[in-house]
């Protein structure tokens, strides 16, 4: 993702990396200069804006209403 998409980012947002959503986490904390990502195989990681190009938003999994 770019910059200006990686500020818009919220908490709770669900992410992965290099386009593989079994290397996702979740957003944790997001500053003005960095986003802290805590992944699911237990690690976190303190990314900054600029260096989010091989993580991506991962879309929530649609609800079937009957």
């Amino acid at each position: 993702m770019t910059p200006e998409q990686s500020k818009q980012l919220k908490v709770g947002a669900h992410v992965c990396f290099n386009g593989d959503p079994a290397d996702s986490g979740k957003v944790i904390s997001i500053g003005a200069q960095y986003v802290t990502i805590k992944w699911d195989d237990g690690h976190q990681s303190f990314t900054g804006h600029n260096a989010m190009d091989r993580v991506e938003l991962v879309e929530p999994p649609k609800v079937k209403r009957k």
